[in-house]
């Protein structure tokens, strides 16, 4: 009896240390397949604005852009004269928003849309591809 209970309490012991090293290497290999598919992300900032409307309502958002997967599309986002149009772009693009259009998910998936859309036709292609694969909202708070 006693040897079953130090047996068992050797292999808990062995268990316990030996699982968080196999968890993290696991987690580790699945995080490197999946940046595989993500293209790559380049934060435009926080944006405070106005909203259309009757109401004094506020959208205050963080936004970040996926791009395709060229080295011309990471150093155009990297240039100060297209940071400079890109978020006059999304300012204009947020005050024509009233609160009623972006209280709802379907409203903020449009906004995502139009802003990806309106950046894709501003920017030049990068390798014959639009530049702008995704718009991210890092956060998004409506007042």
């Amino acid at each position: 009896m006693k040897r079953v209970l130090i047996f068992s309490a050797i292999c808990a012991a062995i268990f316990v240390t030996g699982y968080p090293a196999a968890k993290t290497s696991a987690n580790e290999a699945g995080s490197e397949q999946l940046d595989r598919y993500y293209a790559p992300k380049v934060s435009i900032g926080q944006f405070t604005s106005s909203l259309a409307g009757t109401g004094r309502h506020v959208l205050d958002c963080a936004i970040s852009l996926e791009l395709v997967e060229q080295e011309d599309a990471s150093s155009l986002m990297q240039s100060p004269k297209w940071m400079s149009r890109i978020r006059s772009e999304i300012f204009s693009l947020i005050k024509s928003r009233s609160y009623d259009d972006l209280t709802s998910a379907e409203g903020v998936s449009q906004l995502a849309g139009d802003i990806k859309h309106s950046l894709n036709r501003m920017l030049p292609d990068a390798g014959g591809e639009n530049p702008v694969v995704n718009v991210l909202f890092d956060s998004f708070i409506v007042q």
